[in-house]
Order: C-alpha cells, then sequence, then structure tokens
C-alpha cells in the first residue's frame, strides 16, 4: 500500500495516478469515496474522471471497502486508486451523526471518540481486504494550519489526523506532495 499526502490543490491525486499507472498496462480501478451533493462537485468530480481517462473503471462508495477490495475480482487490476481517505472519513463521520436538522444541530453532543472507533473499524477493514493489492490512497494533511474555530472542524482534524498516522504507520511507501513536487517520506525509494 502507498499513501500519498500534501494539502488541498497541491498535485496528490494527479501523483497518486502517475503511480497506479507506472507499470504503463492497466486495468485500473478508480475507488469514488466522495459524494456529489452540488453542481461545484459535480464539476470536479467530471475533471477528475476527463483526466483519468477510459483506462480506468470506477467504483463510487465509501462503505464497506474492506469487503469490496477482498473480492477475487479486484485481483485482475494492476492498480487501485482510493480518492479520497479525507471524503471518506467525512462522510463515514456525518454517517455517523446520522439524519439531523443540520441548521440546528449542536455537533458538541457528538460522541466523537465512538465515531473514531468506528471510523478506524473501517480503515482498518479497508486494510486488511487490501493486503496484497497495489492500493494507493490519497488524502489531505490538514494539521499544518491554525485550530479550527469549531468543535466540529477540531474534532474532525483529530480523527482525520489518527486515520492518516495509521495508513502512514500500515503503508509500505508514503508521498507528501508540496507544490506539485512529490518527496517520498517512508519506504525504498522509487517504491
Amino acid at each position: 500500500m502507498i499513501l500519498v499526502t500534501g494539502g488541498c490543490r497541491s498535485g496528490k491525486s494527479a501523483f497518486a495516478e502517475e503511480l497506479v499507472m507506472q507499470d504503463g498496462k492497466g486495468p485500473w480501478l478508480y475507488i469514488a469515496t466522495a459524494q456529489v451533493t452540488d453542481p461545484e462537485m459535480e464539476e470536479r468530480v467530471r475533471k477528475h474522471s476527463e483526466r483519468r481517462g477510459d483506462a480506468w473503471e470506477t467504483y463510487e462508495g465509501f462503505k464497506g471497502l474492506g469487503e469490496v477490495l477482498s473480492g477475487k475480482e479486484m485481483a485482475g487490476f494492476k492498480g487501485i486508486l482510493l480518492d479520497s481517505v479525507t471524503t471518506m472519513v467525512t462522510n463515514l463521520l456525518f454517517d455517523f451523526i446520522g439524519d439531523v436538522d443540520w441548521e440546528d444541530f449542536n455537533f458538541e453532543q457528538v460522541d466523537y471518540g465512538k465515531a473514531l472507533d468506528n471510523i478506524m473499524k473501517a480503515f482498518e477493514a479497508l486494510c486488511r481486504g487490501a493486503a496484497g493489492l497495489p492500493l494507493v490512497m490519497v488524502t489531505d494533511e490538514i494539521g499544518l494550519g491554525v485550530v479550527p474555530e469549531t468543535c466540529l472542524g477540531r474534532n474532525f482534524r483529530d480523527i482525520l489526523g489518527t486515520v492518516n498516522q495509521y495508513l502512514a504507520a500500515v503503508s509500505d511507501s508514503v508521498y507528501m506532495v508540496i507544490s506539485g513536487i512529490p518527496v517520498q517520506i517512508k519506504g525504498e525509494r522509487g517504491k
């Protein structure tokens, strides 16, 4: 497994796609964890899809990925890209919170410890399911800025940071992309 991290618009997704396609021969699988909720997000998804082209198959979803990755058909892919861990964590957190009135909801009442436990179980299952697969995961490094103003923001930052630490620990290689330049911070060079 390979983890690619970096800031927003740092070039991490494009670099991760290059890693997946480095042998030049597909088939490749793109695991899209985003949910299209508005026209702007729809445009982002379209641009990512257009950049990848027709050589990629796409799986859309963020739940039960351990089970998906352990399926027999996964062995046929020369590379698998999960983009992104950050969006997956967001979706799992909001699934945990449930269907509430977002306008009036008090985020201080969420049991973030229990949310983290549920989210970590999902990523542990994902990693078990991905054992032996050529999986590249993209995440965001969001802990380099100021402390978020809101309870939700602070807890999300902490949850994603914990997930990122776990994924970095179990990955063979870790890259950080800064201003379009990938820097390998774990693993043998070039792997």
